[in-house]
Protein backbone atom coordinates (compact mmCIF):
# COMPACT_ATOMS: atom_id res chain seq x y z
CA UNK A 1 0.00 0.00 0.00
CA UNK A 2 1.63 3.08 -0.76
CA UNK A 3 1.47 6.44 0.97
CA UNK A 4 -1.37 7.88 -1.65
CA UNK A 5 -3.61 5.29 -1.35
CA UNK A 6 -3.14 5.67 2.80
CA UNK A 7 -4.03 9.49 2.21
CA UNK A 8 -6.70 9.36 -0.35
CA UNK A 9 -9.83 7.50 -1.22
CA UNK A 10 -9.51 4.86 -3.91
CA UNK A 11 -12.32 6.40 -5.88
CA UNK A 12 -10.51 10.51 -5.47
CA UNK A 13 -7.24 8.70 -6.78
CA UNK A 14 -8.84 6.76 -9.65
CA UNK A 15 -10.82 10.24 -10.42
CA UNK A 16 -7.67 12.27 -10.74
CA UNK A 17 -5.35 10.04 -12.42
CA UNK A 18 -8.01 9.16 -15.38
CA UNK A 19 -8.59 12.04 -17.40
CA UNK A 20 -12.74 12.37 -18.54
CA UNK A 21 -12.93 10.74 -22.10
CA UNK A 22 -16.05 13.22 -22.52
CA UNK A 23 -16.60 16.36 -20.47
CA UNK A 24 -19.70 18.72 -20.69
CA UNK A 25 -17.27 21.38 -20.63
CA UNK A 26 -15.65 20.23 -23.85
CA UNK A 27 -16.36 22.49 -26.92
CA UNK A 28 -18.89 20.76 -29.35
CA UNK A 29 -20.40 18.69 -27.07
CA UNK A 30 -23.57 17.81 -27.82
CA UNK A 31 -24.08 14.12 -26.35
CA UNK A 32 -22.95 12.72 -23.06
CA UNK A 33 -23.08 8.94 -21.62
CA UNK A 34 -26.74 8.45 -20.41
CA UNK A 35 -26.77 8.88 -16.70
CA UNK A 36 -25.87 5.95 -14.12
CA UNK A 37 -28.59 5.40 -11.58
CA UNK A 38 -27.08 2.39 -10.01
CA UNK A 39 -23.69 4.03 -8.88
CA UNK A 40 -21.04 6.77 -9.19
CA UNK A 41 -21.22 10.03 -8.21
CA UNK A 42 -21.91 12.12 -10.85
CA UNK A 43 -26.12 13.26 -10.95
CA UNK A 44 -27.16 14.60 -14.20
CA UNK A 45 -29.61 17.71 -13.48
CA UNK A 46 -31.20 19.51 -15.98
CA UNK A 47 -32.36 22.27 -13.82
CA UNK A 48 -33.92 23.04 -10.49
CA UNK A 49 -36.71 25.06 -9.81
CA UNK A 50 -37.91 26.47 -6.53
CA UNK A 51 -38.67 23.41 -4.66
CA UNK A 52 -40.63 22.46 -1.20
CA UNK A 53 -38.75 21.43 1.90
CA UNK A 54 -40.04 18.01 1.19
CA UNK A 55 -38.44 17.92 -2.38
CA UNK A 56 -35.26 19.48 -1.02
CA UNK A 57 -34.90 16.90 1.87
CA UNK A 58 -35.27 14.13 -0.73
CA UNK A 59 -32.50 15.48 -3.26
CA UNK A 60 -30.33 16.28 -0.19
CA UNK A 61 -30.56 11.92 0.49
CA UNK A 62 -30.05 12.05 -3.16
CA UNK A 63 -26.61 14.11 -2.80
CA UNK A 64 -25.99 12.13 0.36
CA UNK A 65 -25.75 8.74 -1.81
CA UNK A 66 -23.66 10.67 -4.63
CA UNK A 67 -21.29 11.63 -2.19
CA UNK A 68 -20.59 8.28 -0.17
CA UNK A 69 -20.43 6.79 -3.81
CA UNK A 70 -17.52 9.42 -4.39
CA UNK A 71 -15.69 8.64 -1.08
CA UNK A 72 -17.22 12.53 -0.28
CA UNK A 73 -17.07 14.24 -3.52
CA UNK A 74 -20.14 14.72 -5.89
CA UNK A 75 -20.19 16.06 -9.38
CA UNK A 76 -23.43 17.71 -10.57
CA UNK A 77 -23.85 18.08 -14.44
CA UNK A 78 -26.26 21.45 -14.42
CA UNK A 79 -28.03 21.48 -18.03
CA UNK A 80 -27.58 17.88 -19.07
CA UNK A 81 -30.66 15.58 -19.42
CA UNK A 82 -30.75 11.93 -17.81
CA UNK A 83 -30.16 10.44 -21.61
CA UNK A 84 -27.23 12.64 -21.77
CA UNK A 85 -28.43 15.12 -23.77
CA UNK A 86 -26.72 18.65 -23.21
CA UNK A 87 -29.18 20.90 -23.83
CA UNK A 88 -28.47 24.12 -20.97
CA UNK A 89 -30.10 26.64 -19.55
CA UNK A 90 -30.54 30.43 -18.95
CA UNK A 91 -28.12 32.29 -16.26
CA UNK A 92 -31.12 32.98 -14.30
CA UNK A 93 -31.49 29.22 -14.09
CA UNK A 94 -28.13 28.14 -13.55
CA UNK A 95 -27.96 30.81 -10.52
CA UNK A 96 -31.33 29.29 -9.20
CA UNK A 97 -30.18 25.42 -9.25
CA UNK A 98 -27.15 26.33 -7.88
CA UNK A 99 -28.76 28.34 -5.11
CA UNK A 100 -30.64 25.07 -4.39
CA UNK A 101 -27.76 22.77 -4.69
CA UNK A 102 -25.98 24.94 -1.68
CA UNK A 103 -29.19 24.42 0.01
CA UNK A 104 -28.98 20.79 -0.15
CA UNK A 105 -25.45 20.57 0.64
CA UNK A 106 -25.91 23.01 3.64
CA UNK A 107 -28.89 20.18 5.10
CA UNK A 108 -26.19 17.91 5.44
CA UNK A 109 -24.33 19.78 8.16
CA UNK A 110 -20.81 18.86 6.50
CA UNK A 111 -20.88 19.34 2.80
CA UNK A 112 -20.57 22.67 0.41
CA UNK A 113 -20.01 23.28 -3.17
CA UNK A 114 -16.47 23.25 -3.56
CA UNK A 115 -16.16 24.36 -7.68
CA UNK A 116 -18.37 25.28 -10.23
CA UNK A 117 -16.96 25.11 -13.91
CA UNK A 118 -19.88 26.86 -16.63
CA UNK A 119 -19.12 26.81 -20.46
CA UNK A 120 -21.54 28.73 -23.01
CA UNK A 121 -23.13 27.08 -25.60
CA UNK A 122 -21.72 27.87 -29.00
CA UNK A 123 -24.48 27.80 -31.14
CA UNK A 124 -27.06 29.35 -28.17
CA UNK A 125 -25.06 31.94 -26.16
CA UNK A 126 -27.80 32.46 -23.91
CA UNK A 127 -27.60 29.16 -22.28
CA UNK A 128 -25.22 27.31 -20.18
CA UNK A 129 -23.91 24.30 -19.17
CA UNK A 130 -21.91 23.79 -15.97
CA UNK A 131 -19.99 20.89 -13.32
CA UNK A 132 -21.05 22.04 -9.60
CA UNK A 133 -18.49 19.91 -7.17
CA UNK A 134 -19.75 19.07 -3.85
CA UNK A 135 -17.30 18.39 -1.29
CA UNK A 136 -18.11 16.27 2.08
CA UNK A 137 -15.88 17.06 5.17
CA UNK A 138 -15.43 14.68 7.67
CA UNK A 139 -16.97 15.89 11.20
CA UNK A 140 -15.87 13.28 13.59
CA UNK A 141 -12.81 13.78 15.48
CA UNK A 142 -10.23 10.80 14.83
CA UNK A 143 -7.20 10.17 17.00
CA UNK A 144 -4.43 8.05 14.65
CA UNK A 145 -1.30 5.78 16.37
CA UNK A 146 1.20 5.24 13.85
CA UNK A 147 3.46 2.14 15.34
CA UNK A 148 6.76 1.38 13.52
CA UNK A 149 7.72 -2.11 14.09
CA UNK A 150 11.50 -3.36 13.71
CA UNK A 151 13.45 -6.46 14.31
CA UNK A 152 15.38 -8.94 12.63
CA UNK A 153 14.89 -11.04 9.27
CA UNK A 154 12.98 -13.54 10.81
CA UNK A 155 11.23 -12.35 13.42
CA UNK A 156 7.92 -12.54 11.80
CA UNK A 157 7.32 -8.92 12.11
CA UNK A 158 4.97 -9.04 8.42
CA UNK A 159 3.20 -12.30 9.21
CA UNK A 160 2.16 -11.40 12.99
CA UNK A 161 1.10 -7.65 11.16
CA UNK A 162 -0.94 -9.74 8.56
CA UNK A 163 -2.44 -11.94 11.03
CA UNK A 164 -3.56 -8.55 13.11
CA UNK A 165 -4.70 -6.65 10.16
CA UNK A 166 -7.08 -9.35 8.55
CA UNK A 167 -7.34 -11.78 12.19
CA UNK A 168 -6.79 -14.80 9.90
CA UNK A 169 -4.06 -17.46 11.77
CA UNK A 170 -0.67 -18.04 9.53
CA UNK A 171 -0.24 -21.88 8.34
CA UNK A 172 3.52 -21.88 9.86
CA UNK A 173 4.91 -21.03 6.16
CA UNK A 174 4.48 -16.94 6.27
CA UNK A 175 0.42 -17.14 4.28
CA UNK A 176 0.35 -14.56 6.84
CA UNK A 177 2.78 -12.47 5.69
CA UNK A 178 1.14 -11.93 1.71
CA UNK A 179 -1.63 -9.76 3.05
CA UNK A 180 1.18 -6.86 3.85
CA UNK A 181 4.18 -7.92 0.83
CA UNK A 182 3.86 -5.18 -1.74
CA UNK A 183 6.16 -6.65 -4.35
CA UNK A 184 6.40 -10.21 -6.54
CA UNK A 185 10.28 -10.97 -5.46
CA UNK A 186 9.08 -10.27 -1.67
CA UNK A 187 6.45 -13.32 -1.77
CA UNK A 188 8.86 -15.18 -3.62
CA UNK A 189 12.22 -14.72 -1.35
CA UNK A 190 9.75 -13.64 2.18
CA UNK A 191 12.14 -10.89 2.37
CA UNK A 192 10.77 -7.58 3.05
CA UNK A 193 12.46 -4.78 0.78
CA UNK A 194 9.73 -2.23 1.13
CA UNK A 195 7.87 -0.10 4.08
CA UNK A 196 4.67 -1.48 4.16
CA UNK A 197 1.58 -0.01 5.68
CA UNK A 198 -1.17 -2.32 7.54
CA UNK A 199 -4.15 -0.79 9.65
CA UNK A 200 -6.72 -1.32 12.00
CA UNK A 201 -9.31 0.67 13.77
CA UNK A 202 -11.52 0.66 17.08
CA UNK A 203 -15.08 1.88 16.85
CA UNK A 204 -16.23 3.44 19.93
CA UNK A 205 -17.16 0.54 21.57
CA UNK A 206 -13.36 -1.12 20.98
CA UNK A 207 -14.55 -3.60 18.72
CA UNK A 208 -11.50 -4.06 16.74
CA UNK A 209 -12.02 -3.40 12.81
CA UNK A 210 -9.66 -5.11 10.54
CA UNK A 211 -9.94 -6.24 6.44
CA UNK A 212 -11.72 -9.67 8.46
CA UNK A 213 -15.09 -7.60 8.85
CA UNK A 214 -14.35 -4.45 6.24
CA UNK A 215 -14.18 -4.54 2.60
CA UNK A 216 -11.38 -1.31 2.67
CA UNK A 217 -9.11 0.56 4.40
CA UNK A 218 -11.34 3.55 3.57
CA UNK A 219 -14.73 1.34 5.21
CA UNK A 220 -12.32 1.04 8.37
CA UNK A 221 -11.15 4.68 8.61
CA UNK A 222 -15.09 5.69 8.02
CA UNK A 223 -15.90 3.46 10.41
CA UNK A 224 -13.23 3.86 13.28
CA UNK A 225 -12.46 6.49 16.25
CA UNK A 226 -9.29 5.30 16.82
CA UNK A 227 -6.89 3.78 13.67
CA UNK A 228 -3.74 2.59 14.41
CA UNK A 229 -1.27 2.39 11.73
CA UNK A 230 1.88 -0.16 11.46
CA UNK A 231 4.59 0.38 9.75
CA UNK A 232 6.38 -2.75 8.50
CA UNK A 233 9.94 -2.21 8.25
CA UNK A 234 12.72 -4.41 6.62
CA UNK A 235 15.21 -7.01 8.54
CA UNK A 236 17.69 -7.34 6.13
CA UNK A 237 21.25 -5.23 6.20
CA UNK A 238 20.90 -4.68 2.60
CA UNK A 239 17.91 -2.61 3.18
CA UNK A 240 19.15 -0.34 5.93
CA UNK A 241 18.62 2.37 4.00
CA UNK A 242 14.64 1.59 3.89
CA UNK A 243 14.26 0.89 7.64
CA UNK A 244 16.06 4.17 8.59
CA UNK A 245 13.64 6.15 6.59
CA UNK A 246 10.57 4.43 8.60
CA UNK A 247 12.19 5.80 12.15
CA UNK A 248 12.44 9.02 11.60
CA UNK A 249 10.34 9.93 8.06
CA UNK A 250 7.15 8.32 9.11
CA UNK A 251 6.81 10.30 12.52
CA UNK A 252 5.93 7.26 14.30
CA UNK A 253 3.90 7.12 18.04
CA UNK A 254 5.73 3.63 19.11
CA UNK A 255 8.24 1.26 18.31
CA UNK A 256 7.34 -2.17 18.25
CA UNK A 257 10.45 -4.25 18.22
CA UNK A 258 9.57 -8.23 17.62
CA UNK A 259 11.94 -10.83 18.49
CA UNK A 260 11.45 -14.54 17.08
CA UNK A 261 10.70 -16.77 20.63
CA UNK A 262 12.89 -19.65 19.20
CA UNK A 263 15.69 -17.32 18.93
CA UNK A 264 18.96 -18.29 21.25
CA UNK A 265 19.49 -14.39 22.53
CA UNK A 266 18.68 -10.69 21.59
CA UNK A 267 20.80 -9.85 18.86
CA UNK A 268 22.91 -6.73 18.41
CA UNK A 269 20.32 -5.40 15.75
CA UNK A 270 17.53 -5.64 17.89
CA UNK A 271 19.85 -4.02 20.48
CA UNK A 272 20.31 -1.04 18.51
CA UNK A 273 16.49 -0.70 18.03
CA UNK A 274 16.14 -1.17 22.10
CA UNK A 275 18.68 1.95 22.01
CA UNK A 276 16.93 3.92 19.23
CA UNK A 277 14.18 4.09 21.07
CA UNK A 278 15.73 5.12 24.64
CA UNK A 279 18.00 7.71 22.96
CA UNK A 280 14.66 9.30 20.85
CA UNK A 281 12.13 9.34 23.90
CA UNK A 282 10.16 6.47 22.00
CA UNK A 283 7.48 4.93 24.11
CA UNK A 284 8.12 1.05 23.35
CA UNK A 285 6.68 -2.25 23.00
CA UNK A 286 8.22 -5.69 22.85
CA UNK A 287 6.60 -8.69 21.13
CA UNK A 288 7.99 -11.42 21.23
CA UNK A 289 6.45 -13.95 18.07
CA UNK A 290 6.22 -17.79 17.27
CA UNK A 291 5.50 -18.94 20.83
CA UNK A 292 4.39 -22.14 19.12
CA UNK A 293 8.29 -22.96 18.27
CA UNK A 294 9.74 -21.75 21.84
CA UNK A 295 10.86 -24.72 23.94
CA UNK A 296 10.94 -24.04 27.83
CA UNK A 297 14.33 -23.74 28.66
CA UNK A 298 14.79 -21.76 25.30
CA UNK A 299 12.48 -19.19 26.23
CA UNK A 300 13.97 -18.62 29.93
CA UNK A 301 16.86 -18.13 28.64
CA UNK A 302 15.72 -15.59 25.91
CA UNK A 303 13.43 -13.51 28.45
CA UNK A 304 16.48 -13.23 30.41
CA UNK A 305 18.53 -11.97 27.77
CA UNK A 306 15.48 -9.85 26.75
CA UNK A 307 15.45 -8.37 30.67
CA UNK A 308 18.86 -7.89 30.83
CA UNK A 309 18.98 -5.82 27.81
CA UNK A 310 15.74 -3.56 28.44
CA UNK A 311 17.56 -2.81 31.80
CA UNK A 312 20.72 -1.47 30.17
CA UNK A 313 19.66 0.06 27.13
CA UNK A 314 16.44 1.26 28.31
CA UNK A 315 16.77 2.18 31.54
CA UNK A 316 14.09 4.09 33.70
CA UNK A 317 11.19 2.23 32.33
CA UNK A 318 9.35 -0.96 34.07
CA UNK A 319 9.27 -4.00 31.90
CA UNK A 320 6.04 -5.90 32.07
CA UNK A 321 4.68 -8.93 30.49
CA UNK A 322 1.05 -8.90 29.58
CA UNK A 323 -1.20 -11.82 29.87
CA UNK A 324 -4.51 -10.51 29.92
CA UNK A 325 -6.79 -7.71 28.46
CA UNK A 326 -7.74 -6.15 31.54
CA UNK A 327 -5.03 -3.54 31.90
CA UNK A 328 -5.23 -2.07 29.09
CA UNK A 329 -5.87 1.29 29.42
CA UNK A 330 -3.62 1.87 32.65
CA UNK A 331 -0.70 -0.14 30.55
CA UNK A 332 -1.23 2.05 27.40
CA UNK A 333 -0.83 5.48 29.80
CA UNK A 334 2.25 3.75 31.36
CA UNK A 335 4.17 2.57 27.92
CA UNK A 336 2.59 6.29 26.35
CA UNK A 337 4.40 8.51 29.23
CA UNK A 338 7.75 6.06 29.06
CA UNK A 339 7.00 4.73 32.39
CA UNK A 340 6.41 1.00 31.26
CA UNK A 341 7.81 -1.37 28.46
CA UNK A 342 4.94 -3.95 27.67
CA UNK A 343 6.18 -7.22 26.25
CA UNK A 344 3.73 -9.38 24.19
CA UNK A 345 3.99 -13.42 23.44
CA UNK A 346 2.46 -14.21 20.33
CA UNK A 347 1.80 -17.03 17.59
CA UNK A 348 0.62 -16.29 14.56
CA UNK A 349 -0.09 -19.99 13.75
CA UNK A 350 -2.12 -20.31 17.09
CA UNK A 351 -3.67 -16.77 16.83
CA UNK A 352 -2.51 -16.34 20.59
CA UNK A 353 -1.43 -12.98 22.27
CA UNK A 354 -3.00 -10.47 19.25
CA UNK A 355 -6.14 -9.65 21.63
CA UNK A 356 -3.82 -8.60 24.63
CA UNK A 357 -1.67 -6.36 21.69
CA UNK A 358 -4.52 -4.65 20.11
CA UNK A 359 -6.09 -3.65 23.84
CA UNK A 360 -3.26 -1.33 24.60
CA UNK A 361 -2.91 -0.29 21.23
CA UNK A 362 -6.83 0.40 21.12
CA UNK A 363 -6.21 3.03 24.55
CA UNK A 364 -2.75 4.32 23.22
CA UNK A 365 -2.90 7.96 22.27
CA UNK A 366 0.02 10.36 21.06
CA UNK A 367 1.57 12.29 23.57
CA UNK A 368 0.52 15.86 23.02
CA UNK A 369 -2.38 15.34 21.19
CA UNK A 370 -4.48 18.58 20.30
CA UNK A 371 -7.30 18.53 22.22
CA UNK A 372 -10.54 19.58 20.53
CA UNK A 373 -13.37 21.94 22.12
CA UNK A 374 -16.87 21.69 22.78
CA UNK A 375 -17.79 22.29 18.78
CA UNK A 376 -15.07 19.93 17.83
CA UNK A 377 -12.99 22.77 16.72
CA UNK A 378 -9.22 22.09 17.59
CA UNK A 379 -7.16 24.15 19.77
CA UNK A 380 -3.37 24.33 18.80
CA UNK A 381 -1.03 27.31 19.02
CA UNK A 382 1.93 26.07 17.64
CA UNK A 383 3.30 27.24 14.41
CA UNK A 384 2.35 24.49 11.42
CA UNK A 385 4.95 22.13 10.48
CA UNK A 386 4.18 19.41 7.89
CA UNK A 387 6.87 16.80 6.67
CA UNK A 388 6.28 15.91 3.29
CA UNK A 389 6.93 12.53 2.16
CA UNK A 390 5.46 12.17 -1.63
CA UNK A 391 4.22 14.80 -4.22
CA UNK A 392 1.84 14.03 -6.96
CA UNK A 393 0.15 16.16 -9.58
CA UNK A 394 -3.57 15.47 -10.90
CA UNK A 395 -4.57 17.31 -13.63
CA UNK A 396 -7.98 18.04 -12.01
CA UNK A 397 -6.33 18.86 -8.30
CA UNK A 398 -2.84 19.96 -9.39
CA UNK A 399 -0.03 19.37 -6.74
CA UNK A 400 -0.78 17.26 -3.97
CA UNK A 401 1.83 16.34 -1.00
CA UNK A 402 1.54 13.41 1.00
CA UNK A 403 2.99 13.33 4.89
CA UNK A 404 2.78 13.92 8.45
CA UNK A 405 1.34 17.14 10.16
CA UNK A 406 4.40 17.62 12.76
CA UNK A 407 2.53 20.47 14.80
CA UNK A 408 -0.39 23.28 14.72
CA UNK A 409 -3.10 23.31 12.84
CA UNK A 410 -3.87 24.34 8.75
CA UNK A 411 -6.46 23.92 6.44
CA UNK A 412 -8.55 26.36 3.91
CA UNK A 413 -11.64 26.36 6.67
CA UNK A 414 -9.35 27.76 8.96
CA UNK A 415 -8.84 31.54 9.53
CA UNK A 416 -5.23 31.82 9.07
CA UNK A 417 -3.31 35.59 9.18
CA UNK A 418 -0.39 33.81 8.77
CA UNK A 419 0.82 32.65 4.93
CA UNK A 420 2.08 29.07 4.92
CA UNK A 421 5.80 28.03 2.85
CA UNK A 422 7.10 24.88 1.11
CA UNK A 423 10.63 24.26 1.12
CA UNK A 424 13.52 24.60 1.27
CA UNK A 425 14.46 24.41 -2.16
CA UNK A 426 17.87 24.01 -4.00
CA UNK A 427 18.96 27.26 -3.12
CA UNK A 428 17.77 27.26 0.85
CA UNK A 429 14.39 29.27 -0.25
CA UNK A 430 10.62 28.63 1.05
CA UNK A 431 7.72 29.52 -1.27
CA UNK A 432 4.24 30.54 -0.15
CA UNK A 433 1.38 28.39 -0.75
CA UNK A 434 -2.20 28.13 -0.53
CA UNK A 435 -3.55 24.81 1.13
CA UNK A 436 -6.76 24.30 -1.33
CA UNK A 437 -8.22 20.76 0.32
CA UNK A 438 -7.08 18.30 2.62
CA UNK A 439 -7.96 14.17 2.77
CA UNK A 440 -6.86 12.18 5.95
CA UNK A 441 -7.12 8.91 6.14
CA UNK A 442 -8.52 9.26 2.75
CA UNK A 443 -11.93 10.91 3.97
CA UNK A 444 -12.06 15.39 3.34
CA UNK A 445 -11.65 16.86 6.06
CA UNK A 446 -11.68 20.77 6.85
CA UNK A 447 -8.37 21.07 8.42
CA UNK A 448 -5.18 18.97 9.01
CA UNK A 449 -3.61 18.76 12.73
CA UNK A 450 -0.59 17.65 14.47
CA UNK A 451 -0.15 14.25 14.59
CA UNK A 452 -2.52 13.05 11.64
CA UNK A 453 -1.61 11.44 8.42
CA UNK A 454 -2.59 13.78 5.48
CA UNK A 455 -2.88 14.67 1.90
CA UNK A 456 -2.94 18.03 1.26
CA UNK A 457 -3.74 19.89 -2.17
CA UNK A 458 -1.79 23.05 -2.46
CA UNK A 459 -1.23 26.75 -4.82
CA UNK A 460 2.20 27.20 -4.50
CA UNK A 461 2.63 31.12 -5.59
CA UNK A 462 5.25 30.85 -7.80
CA UNK A 463 6.80 27.39 -9.68
CA UNK A 464 8.61 25.34 -7.42
CA UNK A 465 9.99 21.42 -7.66
CA UNK A 466 8.81 19.69 -4.73
CA UNK A 467 10.59 16.92 -3.37
CA UNK A 468 11.15 14.39 -0.45
CA UNK A 469 11.98 15.51 3.09
CA UNK A 470 10.52 19.59 2.47
CA UNK A 471 8.21 21.01 4.91
CA UNK A 472 5.13 23.20 4.85
CA UNK A 473 5.89 25.67 8.11
CA UNK A 474 3.98 29.39 8.93
CA UNK A 475 6.20 31.46 6.61
CA UNK A 476 6.62 34.00 9.58
CA UNK A 477 8.10 32.02 11.76
CA UNK A 478 10.98 31.24 9.30
CA UNK A 479 12.18 34.64 10.59
CA UNK A 480 12.63 33.58 14.09
CA UNK A 481 15.81 32.14 13.47
CA UNK A 482 17.04 31.65 17.18
CA UNK A 483 14.48 28.56 16.82
CA UNK A 484 14.38 26.96 13.64
CA UNK A 485 16.28 27.78 10.27
CA UNK A 486 17.57 26.45 7.14
CA UNK A 487 21.76 25.36 7.39
CA UNK A 488 24.16 22.77 5.84
CA UNK A 489 25.92 22.39 9.41
CA UNK A 490 24.79 21.51 12.90
CA UNK A 491 25.33 19.97 16.17
CA UNK A 492 24.02 16.79 17.30
CA UNK A 493 23.69 14.94 20.46
CA UNK A 494 23.83 11.28 20.00
CA UNK A 495 24.33 7.83 21.30
CA UNK A 496 27.13 5.62 19.51
CA UNK A 497 25.24 2.20 17.84
CA UNK A 498 28.90 1.48 16.05
CA UNK A 499 31.67 0.90 18.01
CA UNK A 500 33.86 1.98 14.63
CA UNK A 501 31.82 5.15 14.58
CA UNK A 502 35.23 7.71 15.71
CA UNK A 503 37.59 6.62 12.34
CA UNK A 504 34.79 7.68 10.24
CA UNK A 505 35.04 11.19 7.81
CA UNK A 506 31.44 11.18 6.64
CA UNK A 507 27.98 9.00 7.23
CA UNK A 508 24.30 9.20 5.47
CA UNK A 509 22.16 11.12 7.89
CA UNK A 510 18.33 10.98 8.02
CA UNK A 511 16.11 13.22 8.92
CA UNK A 512 12.99 13.34 8.26
CA UNK A 513 12.05 11.14 5.31
CA UNK A 514 15.17 12.84 3.70
CA UNK A 515 18.82 11.59 3.93
CA UNK A 516 22.08 13.25 2.92
CA UNK A 517 25.58 12.60 3.21
CA UNK A 518 27.34 14.53 5.74
CA UNK A 519 31.22 15.27 6.91
CA UNK A 520 31.99 14.43 10.48
CA UNK A 521 33.61 17.76 11.38
CA UNK A 522 33.94 17.28 14.81
CA UNK A 523 33.62 14.89 17.95
CA UNK A 524 33.03 15.98 21.35
CA UNK A 525 32.86 13.69 24.87
CA UNK A 526 31.04 15.12 26.94
CA UNK A 527 30.15 11.97 29.02
CA UNK A 528 31.67 13.72 31.68
CA UNK A 529 30.61 17.00 31.59
CA UNK A 530 27.88 17.41 35.06
CA UNK A 531 27.04 20.20 33.38
CA UNK A 532 25.41 19.86 30.44
CA UNK A 533 22.17 20.28 29.95
CA UNK A 534 21.08 17.37 27.38
CA UNK A 535 18.68 15.02 28.16
CA UNK A 536 19.08 12.30 30.78
CA UNK A 537 21.11 9.29 29.51
CA UNK A 538 19.65 6.56 28.21
CA UNK A 539 23.58 4.79 28.45
CA UNK A 540 26.68 6.51 28.73
CA UNK A 541 27.46 7.49 25.31
CA UNK A 542 24.73 9.11 24.95
CA UNK A 543 26.61 12.63 26.43
CA UNK A 544 28.83 12.70 22.49
CA UNK A 545 28.14 15.83 20.78
CA UNK A 546 28.90 14.95 17.08
CA UNK A 547 29.78 18.48 14.59
CA UNK A 548 28.19 17.86 10.93
CA UNK A 549 28.35 19.46 7.36
CA UNK A 550 26.04 18.81 4.60
CA UNK A 551 28.20 17.70 1.24
CA UNK A 552 27.79 19.64 -1.73
CA UNK A 553 26.46 22.66 -0.08
CA UNK A 554 23.10 21.34 0.91
CA UNK A 555 21.15 22.80 2.86
CA UNK A 556 18.00 21.79 5.10
CA UNK A 557 15.67 23.01 7.73
CA UNK A 558 16.13 22.15 11.26
CA UNK A 559 16.02 23.27 14.55
CA UNK A 560 16.97 22.14 18.16
CA UNK A 561 15.20 18.75 19.45
CA UNK A 562 14.66 17.22 16.02
CA UNK A 563 15.67 13.24 15.59
CA UNK A 564 18.37 12.23 13.63
CA UNK A 565 19.88 8.81 12.56
CA UNK A 566 23.27 8.08 10.83
CA UNK A 567 24.56 5.09 8.85
CA UNK A 568 27.19 3.81 7.18
CA UNK A 569 26.27 1.68 4.51
CA UNK A 570 24.51 -1.00 6.28
CA UNK A 571 25.50 -0.13 9.70
CA UNK A 572 23.96 2.18 11.94
CA UNK A 573 26.04 4.39 13.46
CA UNK A 574 24.03 6.75 15.72
CA UNK A 575 21.15 8.42 16.58
CA UNK A 576 20.14 11.10 18.83
CA UNK A 577 18.83 14.77 18.54
CA UNK A 578 19.85 18.05 16.98
CA UNK A 579 21.21 20.90 19.63
CA UNK A 580 22.38 23.37 17.87
CA UNK A 581 21.65 24.74 13.88
CA UNK A 582 24.84 26.44 13.21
Amino acid sequence: MTTRDAMYSEGFVSSCSCKQLVSVLDEDVTKLPPESDGSGNIEYKTKLNNTSNSRTSHLATQLQWRLAEGCGHAVYVVGVHDDGSVVGITDEEFQLTVDILRDMASQLGNAHISSIKKRVLKDNECRVVAEVGITQRNSVQRSELRVTVLGDHGAGKSTVLGCITYEEADNGCGKARLNLLRHRHEVESGRTSSIALGTVGFDSDGQVLSYANNNSAEQIYRRAQHVVTFIDTCGYSKHLKTTARAITGHSPHVFCVMIAADSEAVSATTREYLRIAAVLGMPLAVVISKMDLATKVGFASLMHDLLAALAEDVPNRSKCIVTSTNAGESLAQDMMGLAVVPIFTTSAVRTVGFSELTAVLAKSRPLHQPIGNATGAVNDTRPFEFHVEHMYLFDSVGTVVTGWVHAGVAGPSVDREKKLAIGPDSAGDFINIDITSIHTLRIPTETAEAGSSAALAIHPHKPVTITKGMVIVDAEYLEDSSKRRVSDEFVAQVAVLDPEFSALHSVIVHIRCAYRMARIVEIIDEQNDQANSSPPAAFSCYNLLVRLKFDDGFRDYMYPGMPVVARDGQNLTFAGHIKTVI
